[in-house]
C-alpha cells in the first residue's frame, strides 16, 4: 500500500455496539438519498422501506443518552486539540459547536428519535406489511397504493417532510463517523499466505477498524477482534461454493480508529 486508501476496496470492522448502529444508519440514509431521485413508484417504495428501516434502528430507548455520550467524548477529544498550531481554530470551531448543538437536542429532547413518523397511520400499517415478503400490495393497504399513484412532486413532498424528522440524528451519525475515520492513520501490513495478527492494546479504546485492500487483489478480508488480537483472513472470491483461505502473501492497509 502506499498509505493512503484511494484504488482500494475499504473493508470496515466496528468494534462498539454504537458504531456498529451508526454503520447501518449511514448506509440506509445513502439508499435513501439514492431511491429519492427514482421517479417511480418502486423508487418510492424503496424510500419507504428505508425508512421504516430507520425507524426500527432508532426503536432502542437508550441510543439517545449513548449518542449524547459518544458526542461527548468526541467534543472532548477535540478539545485537547485547540492549542495544537496546525489545527484550523475555525473549522474546530464550527464542529464543537454541532457536536454541543447535538448534545443538548438528544438530552432535552422526549420521546424515541423520529417519533412523530411512528404516529402516522400508514408508516404504522407499513411496517407490519413489510416484514411479510411481498407485502404492501394493493389489496393490504389501498391507500398506500393510492399514494402510490399521485403524482411524484406530491410523494416528494410529504418524503421530504417526513426526512426532517432524521435531520438531527443524521448529522449525528455523519460528524461521528467523519471523526471516527479521519482520526486514524493508515499503516501498510502483510497478510503472509493470507493471513495476519497482532496484538492490541486493551486500553486503545478502538471504535472502527479499517482495512483496505488494492482492487486489483482477488481476495477479500475477514477481520475477527478480540480484547488483546486483531486478526485478518483473506478468501479467495467465490458465490457457488464454500470460499478457501488465499495463500498468497497480500499487501493490505489498516487503519485502527479510536476515540
Amino acid at each position: 500500500m502506499n498509505g493512503t486508501m484511494a484504488d482500494a476496496v475499504i473493508y470496515e470492522q466496528p468494534l462498539h455496539e454504537l458504531t456498529r448502529v451508526c454503520l447501518r444508519l449511514e448506509q440506509l440514509f445513502f439508499q435513501l438519498d439514492h431511491y429519492l431521485k427514482d421517479e417511480t413508484h418502486f423508487g418510492t417504495r424503496s424510500v419507504i422501506t428505508a425508512i421504516i428501516n430507520i425507524l426500527h434502528l432508532l426503536d432502542r430507548p437508550d441510543l439517545k443518552a449513548k449518542l449524547a455520550k459518544e458526542l461527548s467524548h468526541q467534543i472532548s477529544a477535540l478539545l485537547q486539540l485547540e492549542d495544537t498550531p496546525e489545527i484550523d481554530k475555525e473549522k474546530l470551531n464550527v464542529i464543537l459547536h454541532q457536536l454541543n448543538d447535538l448534545v443538548r437536542c438528544f438530552i432535552d429532547s422526549s420521546g424515541k428519535i423520529g417519533q412523530p413518523l411512528r404516529e402516522l397511520e400508514l408508516l404504522n400499517n407499513l411496517r407490519l406489511h413489510l416484514a411479510s415478503a411481498g407485502g404492501g400490495c394493493s389489496f393490504d393497504i389501498p391507500v398506500y397504493h393510492y399514494w402510490l399513484a399521485q403524482p411524484f412532486q406530491t410523494r416528494q413532498e410529504t418524503i421530504k417532510s417526513w426526512l426532517e424528522e432524521f435531520s438531527k440524528i443524521r448529522l449525528a451519525i455523519d460528524l461521528l463517523l467523519k471523526l471516527t475515520r479521519e482520526g486514524a492513520r493508515i499503516q501498510s501490513k502483510t497478510a503472509e499466505h493470507g493471513f495476519y495478527q497482532e496484538l492490541l492494546d486493551p486500553q486503545a479504546n478502538l471504535r472502527l477498524v479499517r482495512v483496505a485492500v488494492p482492487n486489483n487483489i482477488a481476495a477479500y478480508p475477514e477481520v475477527s477482534v478480540g480484547r488483546h488480537f486483531l486478526s485478518v483472513r483473506f478468501y479467495n472470491p467465490t458465490i457457488h461454493e464454500r470460499p478457501t483461505q488465499s495463500a498468497q502473501d497480500i499487501a493490505f492497509g489498516i487503519s485502527y480508529c479510536n476515540v
